[in-house]
């Protein structure tokens, strides 16, 4: 029987993946981002939600810290397992609609396409909204075909949780309105009971989030959020556009990509009407075209993409492998399409490739030492290393008898926090116009004791043009911010400059004062 070995072969595929991944989930740092996660759901940070995200992924990190503590595997061990359950829901929903061939190959696409093995390499909101998105596709094909009460429940879970990620993932609910819409011999079900109350019970997820807006630590920054939320209030850009879709189109791999776009032209119609291809397209339609036409306006977020473009790749994958099945040219363009996507995934396995590395690139460095003018010339293949960093201010903070630290962004501030020994907090200092959760929770001037020193640490994006001073807060709040011009870091992480501040006065503005406009984040290539 031909599906009996399909199936083994996908349990032997997703659990061998499963194990690789326990195991290169602990050969690298955190990236910023993880670190940031993790630090929000440490210890007393846990909440109800956050002021740039949801709670979910948070609190997946401080479910898997319980087992592993608090490592880079603690951290990823999850996005592992999620990586594996979701090949196995790919491969039900795909021998359930096709054959347990096409199965099979589609998990396989899944497992080779750069957009996730990359992602799926680190747990982010990314790695949470894959797996989401593959359990309310499944749930949605049982309950549009069965109707029954549980199916529905199951998919009303899986996009509430998806809310509790990030709210714009809340496109996937439109995409199933849409499923029913766009054709005619499915538009009576909209008056279904049972598809609104799964809309009403996807909401009712909602409820922590807005409790915690509700609450007195945004009550004076909440219309900021509101108004941030619009892309019309920020200025257009085609620059940003143009390589929103560029970044899209190199993670999901270029040859994948054009595949993509030739099977739904070839499809035609029948991805509207056909209820396995329509489900597929209408969930992953509405996000895409929102996320793109936000990128035009700064607002997008690229780590809700992989979520949605899962749909697509699944779709492509089952077309391809009926098609291969009876035509030798199409076997040949499936297989080259595969060895084109596995190997820029596995050359892009390194999680900092494509990185810039302003350290590297052979910069002349010219700086002072002992009044003499010293030019250095680094070059280094090496990202920098958050180890290494800790190591360096550890030192610095013990020869200067620095009781606090700063760091300019919520990246470098998390990432110290993860490890410097005992986890112990980095404070980040407040920017105009820019607010952060750090915001929201304990300023150093509202720790500090009179005479306090610090150590100020800022990320240079040039080193022949080291980075700004300490903001006028900081400079206000210490009797003394000097540069510290030979910093004890190894030559490939030299993008740092360092202040020491000493003797803490406490004249600056209060850091707890979030500013009334922020500045949205950006992604950058690739986190």
């Amino acid at each position: 029987m031909v599906q009996p070995g399909y199936r083994k072969r996908t349990i032997f595929l997703l659990v061998a993946l499963l194990l690789v991944r326990f195991w290169f989930g602990q050969t690298f740092e955190l990236s910023g981002q993880e670190a940031y996660l993790w630090l929000q759901g440490h210890g007393n940070n846990l909440s109800p939600s956050y002021w740039e995200r949801g709670p979910f992924v948070p609190w997946l990190i401080h479910i898997g810290t319980l087992f592993f503590g608090d490592t880079e595997l603690g951290v990823r061990w999850l996005a592992a397992v999620i990586s594996c359950t979701s090949g196995f829901i790919l491969f039900y929903l795909a021998r359930h609609w096709f054959n347990a061939r096409a199965a099979f190959w589609a998990v396989v696409l899944f497992i080779v396409t750069p957009m996730f093995a990359w992602k799926l390499s680190f747990m982010t909101e990314a790695t949470a909204s894959i797996g989401l998105m593959a359990l309310a596709m499944f749930a949605f094909c049982l309950a549009v075909e069965e109707d029954k009460v549980w199916w529905w429940l199951l998919g009303g879970i899986a996009c509430g949780l998806g809310l509790l990620v990030a709210i714009p993932n809340a496109w996937w609910m439109v995409g199933l309105l849409l499923y029913f819409a766009v054709s005619p011999a499915r538009r009576a079900r909209l008056q279904e009971a049972l598809l609104w109350s799964t809309i009403i019970f996807t909401t009712l997820f909602l409820l922590p989030i807005v409790w915690w807006w509700r609450g007195p630590q945004v009550a004076d920054v909440v219309h900021a959020r509101l108004l941030n939320e619009w892309p019309l209030s920020h200025s257009f850009s085609l620059n940003q556009g143009f390589h929103f879709i560029g970044l899209e189109i190199f993670y999901l791999s270029p040859v994948l990509f054009i595949m993509l776009v030739l099977i739904l032209i070839q499809l035609g119609r029948q991805v509207w009407d056909d209820p396995r291809y329509g489900l597929l397209v209408c969930l992953a339609v509405p996000g895409l075209v929102w996320q793109n036409f936000t990128a035009f306006f700064h607002q997008s977020r690229f780590e809700l993409v992989p979520a949605l473009v899962l749909p697509l790749v699944l779709l492509a994958g089952c077309f391809l492998s009926r098609l291969a099945r009876i035509n030798h040219t199409a076997r040949w363009l499936f297989w080259g399409m595969l060895v084109m996507a596995g190997l820029q995934s596995l050359a892009g396995l390194n999680p900092f490739y494509l990185i810039d590395k302003p350290d590297g690139q052979g910069y002349q460095v010219k700086r002072t030492m002992s009044g003499e003018n010293v030019t250095g010339f680094y070059v280094s293949k090496r990202q920098i290393s958050w180890r290494n960093l800790a190591d360096a201010v550890q030192s610095m903070k013990r020869d200067l008898g620095a009781t606090l630290i700063i760091a300019d962004t919520p990246e470098t501030a998390s990432a110290l926090s993860f490890y410097l020994p005992r986890n112990e907090f980095v404070y980040v200092e407040s920017k105009p116009g820019i607010i952060t959760h750090f915001d929201f929770w304990p300023s150093y001037d509202q720790t500090a004791s009179p005479n306090d020193s610090a150590l100020f640490i800022a990320r240079s994006s040039d080193p022949t043009h080291p980075s700004d001073a300490p903001s006028a807060e900081i400079v206000a709040d210490f009797a003394s911010v000097t540069p510290i011009n030979d910093p004890p870091v190894p030559d490939f992480d030299k993008a740092w400059d360092f202040w020491s501040c000493q003797n803490f006065i406490g004249s600056g503005q209060n850091q707890s004062e979030a500013p009334a406009s922020p500045i949205p984040e950006h992604d950058s290539l690739p986190k």
